[in-house]
């Protein structure tokens, strides 16, 4: 090839090397072993290529941009590998982030004359932490601060020129709590996200909700302050408990007076003629029917104070048949019938299941216009559930009641019951995953109809 032909050949392969770190909007630049630019392409922060050559990176720019970048290359033209690395420089508050790959550059005699260098301004991919809400700071993978946002300056109080490229553990000490940092260092080993609420006691004193990422170049940290939402949260609980042990004394006492009430009744009773016996026995029910509202009271209570997640499982048959058996012993006029063996399943319920069944037999009597009332109890089980049947001979419900009979506080006309029981009832079943729904009986009646999953 000959010399001019070579010329142009060199001349197409440093403006293709121009074109090529432009469109990747990076800088590129030759050094020799003392780091003294000896060509340079794309120059930036407003030094011109004239300005560069035969000068260090030392001698034009600040020690916050030209430390990292001379240490890299002359980590490669030391070590004669290729060196990469990202870093942080802050100019008037505002946070840059590059990252720059070096490799040495060999004469014809193979001996090292310089380095090779390439970089690339990363400060737009770190531009929109800036602008959210979340406070955000990274991490690289020695634990040293490459990114501190606005948000996090204002709320720890430091600015980002006094924390950025320090030590996150250095500056913070024992402020950051053991289970936080332990968590820190776990996803920065496994690569796992990870998420948690979590209190930082002094200098702090809030509660931040933390999102936790980590990748090859070290760890990104999310939070948010949730303070007030954790002291709603405490203050909702304190109420809810304090409502609890009222809920239980209320309950405790009241059924002692009406055993007091009951036991007198019977005392009374004793000395009066059979037709004022009557009044004795109203009083008796009456306070049968207290008793029982405090029963159900305290079913309601536990349903709105259980935990979600504690739903197991129950057997079917034995919560089933035990309160059939009560209702036949409280009731001797009503025939409730089983017209086939309850199958042997196990479905997805709590020990509030036989409730259930107790307040669709009681209503199904309570609610009867017939002498003597007649329940029928079917049981159709399917491949991954099991629906059970409540049916009775009494008025029916039109149908323009039939979804409001499920709200708080609904009963019908001339009811001696409580309003709540089938409001309870829906509560609980939808809580295991079920349905209820109600239609009509034939001849006359109404048919109550429980779907509940079988437990896996």
């Amino acid at each position: 090839m000959s010399e001019n032909a070579l010329h142009q050949e060199l001349q197409r392969t440093e403006r293709f090397l121009e074109l090529v770190l432009e469109t990747g909007r990076m800088n590129g630049s030759f050094v020799d072993t003392e780091l003294r630019h000896t060509w340079v392409a794309k120059p930036t922060l407003g030094v011109s290529k004239e300005e560069i050559i035969g000068k260090t990176d030392a001698e034009l720019f600040t020690d916050a941009v030209s430390g990292p970048v001379m240490e890299a290359k002359r980590e490669a033209i030391e070590t004669e590998s290729h060196v990469e690395r990202e870093f942080t420089s802050i100019h008037s508050s505002r946070q840059n982030r590059y990252r720059i790959a070096a490799e040495p550059i060999y004469d014809t005699d193979d001996k090292v004359e310089g380095a090779m260098c390439a970089a690339i301004d990363l400060s737009g991919q770190y531009r929109f932490l800036e602008r959210t809400t979340d406070s955000v700071f990274t991490v690289d993978s020695d634990w040293n601060v490459t990114f501190w946002n606005e948000r996090i300056a204002e709320r720890t109080d430091i600015e980002p020129g006094e924390i950025v490229g320090k030590n996150i553990w250095d500056v913070y000490e024992d402020a950051i709590p053991t289970e936080l940092k332990a968590q820190f260092r776990r996803v920065m080993e496994t690569g796992e996200p990870a998420e948690t609420e979590q209190y930082l006691p002094e200098p702090f004193g809030y509660w931040v909700e933390i999102r936790m990422f980590a990748d090859d170049d070290g760890l990104s940290v999310y939070s948010r302050e949730i303070t007030e939402r954790k002291e709603y949260e405490q203050q909702l609980e304190s109420q809810r408990d304090t409502l609890d042990i009222l809920n239980q004394v209320l309950r405790h006492d009241i059924r002692n007076d009406l055993q007091m009430v009951s036991g007198y009744a019977d005392l009374i009773a004793e000395q009066l003629d059979e037709e004022d016996k009557a009044y004795v026995e109203t009083i008796q029910k009456r306070a049968e029917h207290a008793v029982e509202l405090t029963r159900t009271a305290r079913e309601i209570s536990e349903v709105l104070f259980a935990d979600a997640s504690e739903t197991g499982t129950e057997e079917l048959q034995e919560s089933l048949l035990s309160e059939v058996e009560d209702i036949r012993a409280a009731n001797p006029d009503a025939v409730v019938t089983v017209d086939k063996p309850v199958p042997d399943v196990t479905v997805s319920a709590d020990d509030m299941l036989p409730s259930v069944f107790r307040n669709l037999l009681k209503n199904a009597v309570l609610h009867n216009d017939k002498p003597a009332p007649e329940i029928t109890v079917t049981i159709d089980e399917r491949d991954d559930e099991v629906i059970v049947r409540v049916a009775d001979n009494g008025p029916g419900i039109p149908d323009n009641q039939k979804e409001k009979i499920f709200g708080k506080g609904e009963k019908g006309l001339d009811s001696e019951g409580t309003g709540i029981g089938l409001y309870l009832v829906q509560t609980l079943v939808e809580g295991y995953g079920g349905s209820i729904e109600v239609e009509d009986n034939e001849p006359e009646g109404a048919v109550f109809s429980v779907t509940l999953p079988k437990a896996a």
